[in-house]
């Protein structure tokens, strides 16, 4: 009864967790919106906290504790997102020249994958990935990679003028495209989070049994 208990707030926090990310999004669309017309802009609420969001993502999959063997996978877990972050910091990089993004995410995309995959490492990275796809956490972010994919395909400019025809205001456009892009992120918050912490408990129970394994996901 009592693991069953458990269980039971755990996720109860997690429903609450995700609840209150989609609320902080929709907030911060509201104050781009309706109360600070920033139009949505590269220096907006949206639009920085996407790039938080991304940034949290990618620190919790790094700093994440575990075993040697679970390194790789948190390296290119944690590039996945980094490399997301230069793609939405293309603004900033933008005055430097057309693209200049591509630098920062190329050397990032690299970094990562010769880290992951190196010799010794291949196996240990792949079957940590396998695991980790077992969990619901992968559940959470392969439903937000396809929200993030929708977001795209519906934020198409000319989409929105037949949409709205004579009517079409580019603010319209922006805040669905950008709005859904922003609760993409804030489910993908939840997903790391419960990572790092399920990492921490682990190893709070391997520091008070040394014999036992280091059981992480």
């Amino acid at each position: 009864m009592q693991t069953a208990h458990t269980h039971l707030v755990k996720v109860s926090l997690g429903v609450l967790l995700r609840i209150v990310l989609v609320g902080l999004s929709f907030g911060m669309l509201w104050l781009d919106v309706a109360v600070f017309k920033t139009e949505i802009l590269e220096i907006s609420f949206t639009e920085i906290s996407q790039e938080m969001m991304l940034f949290a993502c990618a620190m919790l999959f790094w700093l994440a504790p575990g075993s040697p063997s679970e390194h790789g996978f948190k390296m290119l877990a944690g590039g996945f997102f980094a490399c997301l972050l230069m793609r939405e910091l293309d603004g900033l990089f933008d005055p430097i020249s057309h693209s200049a993004w591509c630098w920062p995410f190329s050397h990032i995309a690299l970094i990562c994958i010769v880290k992951a995959f190196r010799s010794g490492r291949r196996n240990d990275t792949f079957e940590a990935r396998a695991a980790f796809t077992r969990t619901p956490m992968f559940g959470s972010l392969s439903t937000g990679l396809g929200v993030l994919i929708f977001s795209r395909i519906f934020g198409m400019g000319s989409l929105w003028r037949t949409i709205l025809s004579e009517g079409y205001a580019r603010l319209a456009k922006t805040a669905v495209e950008e709005g859904v892009e922003l609760l993409t992120y804030s489910m993908w918050l939840e997903a790391p989070l419960e990572y790092f912490l399920a990492q921490r408990i682990a190893l709070a129970r391997k520091l008070e049994d040394p014999r036992g394994a280091l059981t992480t996901i």
